[in-house]
Protein backbone atom coordinates (compact mmCIF):
# COMPACT_ATOMS: atom_id res chain seq x y z
CA UNK A 1 0.00 0.00 0.00
CA UNK A 2 2.92 2.62 1.08
CA UNK A 3 4.42 1.96 -2.78
CA UNK A 4 1.26 2.55 -4.27
CA UNK A 5 0.88 5.59 -2.40
CA UNK A 6 4.73 6.61 -3.39
CA UNK A 7 4.07 6.03 -7.03
CA UNK A 8 0.92 7.78 -7.31
CA UNK A 9 1.22 10.86 -9.78
CA UNK A 10 -1.09 13.23 -7.48
CA UNK A 11 0.25 16.70 -9.56
CA UNK A 12 -0.92 15.22 -12.82
CA UNK A 13 -4.10 14.85 -11.30
CA UNK A 14 -4.84 18.16 -10.77
CA UNK A 15 -7.34 20.50 -12.95
CA UNK A 16 -5.41 22.12 -16.10
CA UNK A 17 -5.95 25.99 -14.66
CA UNK A 18 -4.40 24.90 -11.68
CA UNK A 19 -0.98 23.32 -13.29
CA UNK A 20 -1.25 25.88 -16.09
CA UNK A 21 -0.58 28.36 -13.27
CA UNK A 22 2.65 26.13 -12.10
CA UNK A 23 3.80 26.14 -15.13
CA UNK A 24 3.57 30.02 -15.55
CA UNK A 25 5.68 30.16 -13.21
CA UNK A 26 8.90 28.81 -14.82
CA UNK A 27 11.15 29.73 -18.21
CA UNK A 28 10.09 28.60 -21.57
CA UNK A 29 12.74 26.19 -21.43
CA UNK A 30 11.51 24.71 -18.33
CA UNK A 31 7.80 24.94 -19.26
CA UNK A 32 8.22 22.98 -22.66
CA UNK A 33 10.32 20.54 -21.08
CA UNK A 34 6.86 19.24 -18.66
CA UNK A 35 5.43 17.69 -22.00
CA UNK A 36 7.50 14.65 -21.66
CA UNK A 37 6.32 14.10 -18.16
CA UNK A 38 3.18 12.49 -19.18
CA UNK A 39 0.62 12.88 -21.99
CA UNK A 40 -1.57 14.69 -19.50
CA UNK A 41 1.27 17.32 -19.72
CA UNK A 42 1.59 17.45 -23.25
CA UNK A 43 0.18 20.43 -24.14
CA UNK A 44 -0.56 22.14 -20.86
CA UNK A 45 2.23 24.78 -21.84
CA UNK A 46 0.23 26.15 -24.46
CA UNK A 47 -2.54 27.66 -22.36
CA UNK A 48 -0.21 29.19 -19.94
CA UNK A 49 -1.35 32.70 -19.34
CA UNK A 50 2.56 33.68 -18.48
CA UNK A 51 5.67 33.10 -20.76
CA UNK A 52 9.29 34.05 -19.72
CA UNK A 53 11.84 34.40 -22.37
CA UNK A 54 15.51 34.57 -21.94
CA UNK A 55 17.33 34.02 -25.20
CA UNK A 56 20.58 34.63 -24.10
CA UNK A 57 19.99 31.07 -21.96
CA UNK A 58 18.63 29.05 -24.90
CA UNK A 59 22.11 28.74 -26.53
CA UNK A 60 24.96 26.22 -25.75
CA UNK A 61 27.90 29.41 -25.65
CA UNK A 62 25.32 31.19 -23.47
CA UNK A 63 25.33 28.17 -20.77
CA UNK A 64 28.40 27.42 -20.69
CA UNK A 65 29.37 30.71 -19.65
CA UNK A 66 26.70 30.86 -16.93
CA UNK A 67 27.53 27.33 -15.41
CA UNK A 68 31.07 27.57 -15.75
CA UNK A 69 31.71 30.98 -14.51
CA UNK A 70 33.75 31.76 -17.56
CA UNK A 71 34.13 35.46 -19.50
CA UNK A 72 32.40 36.40 -22.47
CA UNK A 73 36.16 37.13 -23.88
CA UNK A 74 36.17 33.02 -24.06
CA UNK A 75 33.97 33.15 -26.98
CA UNK A 76 33.76 34.40 -30.66
CA UNK A 77 31.00 37.38 -30.69
CA UNK A 78 30.25 36.93 -33.91
CA UNK A 79 29.23 33.42 -33.12
CA UNK A 80 27.51 34.32 -29.97
CA UNK A 81 25.41 36.78 -31.89
CA UNK A 82 24.25 34.15 -34.47
CA UNK A 83 23.32 31.57 -31.38
CA UNK A 84 21.23 33.85 -29.81
CA UNK A 85 19.77 35.44 -32.44
CA UNK A 86 18.77 31.74 -33.90
CA UNK A 87 17.69 30.79 -30.61
CA UNK A 88 15.28 34.38 -30.51
CA UNK A 89 13.55 33.07 -33.75
CA UNK A 90 12.31 29.93 -31.92
CA UNK A 91 10.37 32.65 -29.73
CA UNK A 92 8.43 33.40 -32.69
CA UNK A 93 7.56 30.25 -33.09
CA UNK A 94 6.49 29.38 -29.30
CA UNK A 95 4.68 32.46 -29.15
CA UNK A 96 2.68 31.05 -32.09
CA UNK A 97 2.30 27.41 -30.61
CA UNK A 98 0.27 29.34 -27.59
CA UNK A 99 -3.29 28.78 -28.01
CA UNK A 100 -4.88 31.07 -25.03
CA UNK A 101 -4.48 34.67 -24.57
CA UNK A 102 -1.62 36.05 -22.53
CA UNK A 103 -1.46 38.20 -19.67
CA UNK A 104 2.18 38.67 -19.37
CA UNK A 105 5.12 37.90 -21.06
CA UNK A 106 8.65 38.78 -20.19
CA UNK A 107 11.46 38.80 -23.08
CA UNK A 108 14.82 39.18 -22.66
CA UNK A 109 16.82 39.69 -25.95
CA UNK A 110 20.03 41.67 -26.96
CA UNK A 111 20.36 44.79 -28.89
CA UNK A 112 21.47 42.86 -32.33
CA UNK A 113 17.57 42.02 -32.31
CA UNK A 114 16.06 45.60 -32.22
CA UNK A 115 18.19 45.76 -35.06
CA UNK A 116 17.00 43.08 -37.48
CA UNK A 117 13.19 44.10 -36.09
CA UNK A 118 12.72 40.43 -34.44
CA UNK A 119 11.50 42.53 -31.07
CA UNK A 120 9.28 44.90 -33.22
CA UNK A 121 7.47 42.02 -34.77
CA UNK A 122 7.67 39.74 -31.63
CA UNK A 123 5.70 42.97 -29.87
CA UNK A 124 3.31 43.14 -32.83
CA UNK A 125 2.60 39.30 -32.62
CA UNK A 126 1.62 39.50 -28.39
CA UNK A 127 -0.69 42.70 -29.02
CA UNK A 128 -2.87 41.20 -32.02
CA UNK A 129 -2.72 37.73 -31.44
CA UNK A 130 -2.14 37.25 -27.94
CA UNK A 131 -3.72 40.58 -26.53
CA UNK A 132 -1.38 40.70 -24.18
CA UNK A 133 -1.69 42.68 -20.80
CA UNK A 134 1.63 42.67 -18.93
CA UNK A 135 4.94 42.80 -21.10
CA UNK A 136 8.63 43.57 -19.52
CA UNK A 137 11.13 43.89 -22.21
CA UNK A 138 14.68 43.74 -21.36
CA UNK A 139 18.25 44.69 -23.69
CA UNK A 140 20.60 42.37 -22.53
CA UNK A 141 24.60 43.95 -23.20
CA UNK A 142 26.83 41.13 -23.58
CA UNK A 143 30.05 43.50 -24.25
CA UNK A 144 30.92 46.86 -22.69
CA UNK A 145 31.80 48.46 -26.00
CA UNK A 146 27.91 47.49 -27.27
CA UNK A 147 25.91 50.86 -27.95
CA UNK A 148 22.63 51.26 -29.35
CA UNK A 149 19.17 53.20 -29.71
CA UNK A 150 15.65 51.74 -29.45
CA UNK A 151 14.67 51.91 -32.95
CA UNK A 152 11.35 50.54 -32.18
CA UNK A 153 8.90 52.38 -34.84
CA UNK A 154 6.46 55.47 -33.37
CA UNK A 155 3.60 53.76 -31.58
CA UNK A 156 4.73 50.18 -30.59
CA UNK A 157 3.46 50.17 -27.21
CA UNK A 158 -0.17 51.20 -28.18
CA UNK A 159 -2.33 48.37 -27.45
CA UNK A 160 -5.76 48.38 -26.51
CA UNK A 161 -5.46 45.46 -23.92
CA UNK A 162 -2.11 46.45 -22.93
CA UNK A 163 -1.87 47.86 -19.37
CA UNK A 164 1.70 47.22 -17.74
CA UNK A 165 5.10 47.92 -19.66
CA UNK A 166 8.78 47.94 -18.37
CA UNK A 167 11.71 48.57 -20.12
CA UNK A 168 15.29 47.21 -19.02
CA UNK A 169 18.79 48.53 -20.57
CA UNK A 170 17.20 50.12 -23.34
CA UNK A 171 18.20 53.74 -24.78
CA UNK A 172 15.36 55.76 -25.96
CA UNK A 173 16.43 58.63 -28.27
CA UNK A 174 12.53 59.78 -28.31
CA UNK A 175 9.06 59.14 -26.89
CA UNK A 176 7.54 58.26 -30.35
CA UNK A 177 7.57 54.22 -29.34
CA UNK A 178 4.75 55.46 -26.62
CA UNK A 179 2.63 57.34 -28.81
CA UNK A 180 -1.05 57.25 -28.15
CA UNK A 181 -0.23 54.99 -25.10
CA UNK A 182 -4.19 55.81 -23.75
CA UNK A 183 -4.59 52.29 -22.25
CA UNK A 184 -1.00 52.28 -20.17
CA UNK A 185 -1.81 52.39 -16.12
CA UNK A 186 1.74 50.98 -15.32
CA UNK A 187 4.85 52.02 -16.58
CA UNK A 188 8.70 50.82 -15.40
CA UNK A 189 12.01 51.75 -17.04
CA UNK A 190 15.06 50.50 -15.55
CA UNK A 191 18.34 51.13 -16.27
CA UNK A 192 17.05 53.05 -19.28
CA UNK A 193 18.79 55.72 -20.88
CA UNK A 194 16.94 58.93 -21.99
CA UNK A 195 16.72 62.29 -21.72
CA UNK A 196 14.40 64.67 -19.54
CA UNK A 197 12.59 66.01 -22.85
CA UNK A 198 12.01 62.15 -24.10
CA UNK A 199 10.82 61.30 -20.30
CA UNK A 200 8.23 63.97 -20.44
CA UNK A 201 7.22 63.76 -23.83
CA UNK A 202 6.80 59.92 -22.56
CA UNK A 203 4.47 60.41 -19.58
CA UNK A 204 2.52 63.20 -22.03
CA UNK A 205 2.07 60.29 -24.60
CA UNK A 206 0.76 57.70 -21.34
CA UNK A 207 -2.54 60.50 -20.90
CA UNK A 208 -3.78 57.89 -18.15
CA UNK A 209 -0.84 56.87 -16.50
CA UNK A 210 -1.43 55.92 -12.66
CA UNK A 211 1.90 54.31 -12.04
CA UNK A 212 5.50 55.11 -12.64
CA UNK A 213 8.76 53.64 -11.25
CA UNK A 214 12.38 55.03 -12.79
CA UNK A 215 15.28 53.39 -11.43
CA UNK A 216 18.96 53.39 -12.29
CA UNK A 217 17.92 55.20 -15.58
CA UNK A 218 20.63 57.37 -17.11
CA UNK A 219 20.70 60.71 -19.42
CA UNK A 220 18.26 62.77 -17.23
CA UNK A 221 19.19 65.92 -14.76
CA UNK A 222 15.65 67.18 -13.76
CA UNK A 223 12.52 65.10 -13.62
CA UNK A 224 9.36 67.73 -13.84
CA UNK A 225 6.29 65.96 -13.37
CA UNK A 226 2.98 67.97 -13.62
CA UNK A 227 0.25 65.28 -13.75
CA UNK A 228 -3.43 65.21 -11.72
CA UNK A 229 -3.86 61.27 -12.92
CA UNK A 230 -0.44 59.45 -11.31
CA UNK A 231 -1.24 58.43 -8.15
CA UNK A 232 1.98 56.05 -7.26
CA UNK A 233 5.58 57.57 -8.31
CA UNK A 234 8.91 55.34 -7.41
CA UNK A 235 12.18 56.74 -8.22
CA UNK A 236 15.06 54.92 -7.37
CA UNK A 237 19.10 55.20 -7.49
CA UNK A 238 18.97 58.39 -9.24
CA UNK A 239 21.55 61.28 -9.64
CA UNK A 240 19.66 64.72 -10.59
CA UNK A 241 19.99 68.34 -10.45
CA UNK A 242 16.26 68.63 -9.77
CA UNK A 243 13.29 67.91 -9.24
CA UNK A 244 9.81 69.12 -9.87
CA UNK A 245 6.77 67.29 -8.59
CA UNK A 246 3.68 68.62 -8.79
CA UNK A 247 0.82 65.75 -8.74
CA UNK A 248 -2.74 66.51 -7.24
CA UNK A 249 -4.15 62.70 -6.98
CA UNK A 250 -0.37 61.32 -6.17
CA UNK A 251 -1.13 58.81 -3.01
CA UNK A 252 2.71 56.83 -3.18
CA UNK A 253 5.83 58.30 -3.33
CA UNK A 254 9.22 56.82 -2.85
CA UNK A 255 12.52 58.72 -3.20
CA UNK A 256 15.29 55.91 -2.45
CA UNK A 257 19.02 56.74 -3.48
CA UNK A 258 18.01 60.28 -5.40
CA UNK A 259 20.66 62.95 -5.14
CA UNK A 260 19.30 66.22 -6.27
CA UNK A 261 22.20 68.80 -6.39
CA UNK A 262 20.30 72.12 -7.00
CA UNK A 263 16.70 72.07 -6.01
CA UNK A 264 13.93 70.12 -4.93
CA UNK A 265 9.54 70.98 -5.14
CA UNK A 266 7.35 68.73 -4.02
CA UNK A 267 3.82 69.53 -3.90
CA UNK A 268 1.61 65.97 -3.29
CA UNK A 269 -1.14 67.18 -0.99
CA UNK A 270 -3.10 63.52 -0.91
CA UNK A 271 -0.15 61.94 -0.44
CA UNK A 272 -1.27 59.02 1.98
CA UNK A 273 2.53 56.60 1.59
CA UNK A 274 5.82 57.99 1.67
CA UNK A 275 9.11 56.53 1.23
CA UNK A 276 13.04 57.78 1.43
CA UNK A 277 15.46 55.93 3.52
CA UNK A 278 16.88 53.21 1.20
CA UNK A 279 18.31 52.09 -1.96
CA UNK A 280 17.00 49.94 -4.70
CA UNK A 281 17.77 47.02 -3.03
CA UNK A 282 16.74 47.47 0.19
CA UNK A 283 20.28 48.32 1.74
CA UNK A 284 20.55 51.03 4.14
CA UNK A 285 21.66 54.33 2.77
CA UNK A 286 25.47 54.63 3.52
CA UNK A 287 25.81 57.70 1.35
CA UNK A 288 26.94 61.29 3.40
CA UNK A 289 26.15 63.18 1.03
CA UNK A 290 22.42 61.54 0.35
CA UNK A 291 21.86 61.27 3.46
CA UNK A 292 22.14 64.74 4.42
CA UNK A 293 19.68 65.62 2.02
CA UNK A 294 17.82 63.16 3.31
CA UNK A 295 17.69 64.84 6.55
CA UNK A 296 17.40 68.31 4.39
CA UNK A 297 14.12 67.81 3.12
CA UNK A 298 12.46 66.20 5.84
CA UNK A 299 13.46 69.34 8.21
CA UNK A 300 12.11 71.38 5.44
CA UNK A 301 8.94 69.42 4.87
CA UNK A 302 8.20 69.32 8.60
CA UNK A 303 8.97 73.23 8.99
CA UNK A 304 12.10 72.77 10.77
CA UNK A 305 14.12 74.98 8.65
CA UNK A 306 12.84 78.67 7.47
CA UNK A 307 11.93 78.59 3.95
CA UNK A 308 14.41 80.74 1.43
CA UNK A 309 13.14 82.09 -1.66
CA UNK A 310 13.64 80.34 -4.57
CA UNK A 311 14.86 77.12 -2.66
CA UNK A 312 12.20 75.10 -4.38
CA UNK A 313 10.71 73.51 -1.71
CA UNK A 314 7.01 74.33 -1.63
CA UNK A 315 5.56 76.10 1.26
CA UNK A 316 2.96 73.89 2.60
CA UNK A 317 1.06 74.10 5.93
CA UNK A 318 1.06 70.62 6.79
CA UNK A 319 2.47 68.37 3.47
CA UNK A 320 2.03 65.13 5.36
CA UNK A 321 -1.72 65.51 6.67
CA UNK A 322 -2.83 62.66 4.69
CA UNK A 323 -0.11 60.53 5.13
CA UNK A 324 -0.87 56.86 6.51
CA UNK A 325 2.35 55.22 5.72
CA UNK A 326 6.03 56.12 6.31
CA UNK A 327 9.35 55.01 5.86
CA UNK A 328 12.33 56.84 6.39
CA UNK A 329 16.14 56.48 7.44
CA UNK A 330 16.48 58.24 10.87
CA UNK A 331 19.38 57.79 13.43
CA UNK A 332 17.50 57.49 16.53
CA UNK A 333 20.25 58.79 19.02
CA UNK A 334 21.00 62.36 17.26
CA UNK A 335 18.71 65.00 18.57
CA UNK A 336 17.78 66.55 15.23
CA UNK A 337 16.52 63.52 13.66
CA UNK A 338 14.56 63.54 17.24
CA UNK A 339 13.28 66.58 16.64
CA UNK A 340 12.48 65.51 12.82
CA UNK A 341 10.45 62.67 13.67
CA UNK A 342 8.21 64.45 16.76
CA UNK A 343 7.44 66.91 14.01
CA UNK A 344 6.17 64.50 11.81
CA UNK A 345 3.66 62.85 14.75
CA UNK A 346 2.99 66.46 14.84
CA UNK A 347 2.00 66.65 11.43
CA UNK A 348 1.04 63.45 9.97
CA UNK A 349 -2.24 62.91 12.17
CA UNK A 350 -3.57 59.92 10.51
CA UNK A 351 -0.17 58.14 10.71
CA UNK A 352 -0.88 54.01 10.62
CA UNK A 353 2.34 52.36 9.61
CA UNK A 354 6.09 53.62 10.64
CA UNK A 355 9.39 51.88 9.57
CA UNK A 356 12.61 53.50 10.67
CA UNK A 357 15.95 52.19 8.98
CA UNK A 358 18.39 52.71 11.60
CA UNK A 359 21.76 54.06 9.60
CA UNK A 360 24.77 51.34 10.23
CA UNK A 361 26.98 54.25 10.63
CA UNK A 362 25.54 57.98 12.50
CA UNK A 363 26.91 60.22 9.53
CA UNK A 364 24.20 62.75 9.78
CA UNK A 365 24.64 66.68 10.14
CA UNK A 366 25.64 67.98 14.09
CA UNK A 367 22.75 67.39 16.56
CA UNK A 368 21.18 70.69 18.29
CA UNK A 369 21.80 71.42 21.90
CA UNK A 370 19.21 71.05 24.36
CA UNK A 371 19.01 71.81 28.22
CA UNK A 372 18.73 67.78 28.94
CA UNK A 373 20.48 64.77 28.12
CA UNK A 374 19.22 63.19 24.40
CA UNK A 375 17.75 60.09 26.32
CA UNK A 376 15.02 62.04 28.13
CA UNK A 377 13.94 63.59 24.16
CA UNK A 378 10.66 61.45 24.48
CA UNK A 379 10.06 62.39 28.41
CA UNK A 380 9.91 66.02 27.43
CA UNK A 381 8.12 65.87 24.22
CA UNK A 382 3.51 66.53 23.69
CA UNK A 383 2.07 63.42 23.04
CA UNK A 384 0.60 63.84 19.76
CA UNK A 385 -3.09 62.68 18.24
CA UNK A 386 -1.07 60.26 15.85
CA UNK A 387 0.38 58.08 18.78
CA UNK A 388 -2.56 58.44 20.89
CA UNK A 389 -5.03 57.44 18.20
CA UNK A 390 -3.93 56.24 14.63
CA UNK A 391 -0.57 54.68 14.72
CA UNK A 392 -1.26 50.80 14.67
CA UNK A 393 2.01 49.15 13.33
CA UNK A 394 5.95 50.08 14.07
CA UNK A 395 8.73 48.22 12.12
CA UNK A 396 12.34 49.51 13.16
CA UNK A 397 15.37 48.27 11.42
CA UNK A 398 19.33 48.30 12.30
CA UNK A 399 18.23 48.78 16.07
CA UNK A 400 21.25 48.44 18.24
CA UNK A 401 19.38 48.91 21.36
CA UNK A 402 21.61 51.98 21.78
CA UNK A 403 20.00 54.15 25.02
CA UNK A 404 18.14 56.47 22.71
CA UNK A 405 16.53 53.81 20.43
CA UNK A 406 15.34 51.87 23.78
CA UNK A 407 13.69 54.97 25.53
CA UNK A 408 11.99 55.50 22.34
CA UNK A 409 10.34 51.99 22.00
CA UNK A 410 9.06 51.73 25.26
CA UNK A 411 8.26 55.59 24.47
CA UNK A 412 5.77 53.97 22.22
CA UNK A 413 5.12 50.63 23.26
CA UNK A 414 3.75 52.65 26.65
CA UNK A 415 1.38 55.34 25.45
CA UNK A 416 -0.05 54.29 21.60
CA UNK A 417 -2.86 52.48 22.74
CA UNK A 418 -3.97 51.82 19.01
CA UNK A 419 -0.53 49.83 18.67
CA UNK A 420 -0.94 46.21 16.89
CA UNK A 421 2.55 45.42 15.81
CA UNK A 422 6.08 46.74 17.01
CA UNK A 423 8.70 44.94 15.29
CA UNK A 424 12.26 45.43 15.89
CA UNK A 425 15.06 44.22 13.27
CA UNK A 426 18.48 44.45 15.63
CA UNK A 427 21.28 45.45 13.07
CA UNK A 428 24.95 44.20 12.68
CA UNK A 429 26.17 46.58 15.62
CA UNK A 430 24.09 45.56 18.15
CA UNK A 431 26.23 44.58 21.08
CA UNK A 432 26.05 42.37 23.78
CA UNK A 433 24.72 44.95 26.15
CA UNK A 434 22.48 46.24 23.58
CA UNK A 435 20.77 42.82 22.65
CA UNK A 436 20.10 42.45 26.11
CA UNK A 437 18.40 46.16 26.68
CA UNK A 438 16.71 44.98 23.51
CA UNK A 439 15.25 41.53 24.77
CA UNK A 440 13.73 43.64 27.56
CA UNK A 441 11.41 45.25 25.64
CA UNK A 442 8.94 42.75 25.77
CA UNK A 443 8.52 42.61 29.25
CA UNK A 444 7.53 46.55 28.65
CA UNK A 445 4.14 47.62 30.26
CA UNK A 446 1.96 48.17 26.94
CA UNK A 447 -0.65 50.95 26.62
CA UNK A 448 -2.71 48.24 24.44
CA UNK A 449 -3.74 44.69 25.16
CA UNK A 450 -3.56 43.72 21.60
CA UNK A 451 0.00 44.59 20.92
CA UNK A 452 2.44 41.70 19.64
CA UNK A 453 6.07 42.58 19.90
CA UNK A 454 8.13 40.82 17.53
CA UNK A 455 12.21 40.97 18.09
CA UNK A 456 14.28 39.66 15.12
CA UNK A 457 18.10 39.02 15.84
CA UNK A 458 18.93 37.62 12.77
CA UNK A 459 21.46 40.42 12.20
CA UNK A 460 22.99 40.39 15.42
CA UNK A 461 26.63 40.27 15.31
CA UNK A 462 27.64 37.08 15.86
CA UNK A 463 30.95 37.89 17.90
CA UNK A 464 29.73 38.57 20.67
CA UNK A 465 28.43 35.44 23.28
CA UNK A 466 26.26 36.53 26.55
CA UNK A 467 27.57 34.85 29.67
CA UNK A 468 23.86 32.94 30.23
CA UNK A 469 23.84 31.88 26.19
CA UNK A 470 26.35 30.03 24.51
CA UNK A 471 25.87 31.35 20.68
CA UNK A 472 23.56 32.88 18.72
CA UNK A 473 21.46 30.43 17.74
CA UNK A 474 20.18 29.70 21.69
CA UNK A 475 19.99 33.85 21.61
CA UNK A 476 17.61 33.53 18.76
CA UNK A 477 15.77 30.94 20.63
CA UNK A 478 15.78 32.63 23.76
CA UNK A 479 14.17 35.97 22.09
CA UNK A 480 11.84 33.63 20.35
CA UNK A 481 10.55 31.77 23.57
CA UNK A 482 10.31 34.89 25.27
CA UNK A 483 8.00 37.08 23.31
CA UNK A 484 5.93 33.98 22.47
CA UNK A 485 5.58 33.24 26.19
CA UNK A 486 4.94 37.01 27.17
CA UNK A 487 2.26 37.23 24.13
CA UNK A 488 0.58 34.57 25.12
CA UNK A 489 0.42 35.57 28.81
CA UNK A 490 -0.97 38.67 28.10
Amino acid sequence: MEMDVEGVDQISSLPDALLSRIISHLGISESIRTSILSRRWKNIWKSSSCLHFDTNFLTKSRIDIYERGASFRNYDRKRLYDEISRATGLVERVIDSHETKLVFCSISHIEDNLKSGLVERLIKNLKEKKLIEELSLVCEKLFVSDRFQCNLPPGIFFCRTLHVLELKGYRLKDASPFESCRNLVTLRLDSVNLDDKTLSRVILNCMFLEDLCLCSCTGLKKIEIHDKKLKSLKLNDLDLEGVDIEAEGLSILVLNSVSCSVNMKINTPTLVEFGFCSDGTGRLQKSTQIYSRIIDILERCCGLLQQKPNNGFVNCSNPFGQLHTLSISLALDSQMEQHILDHIFRLCTHLQKLCISIPPNNTGPSDWELPYPTFMFWEKRELHDSITHSLKLVKIKGFCGKEEEIVFAKHLIRKAPMLRRFVVECGENCSETGARETLGLSLEPRASVNLSIVLKPEMLAEEFQCPQIDNATQLRSAVFFASYEHSHNM
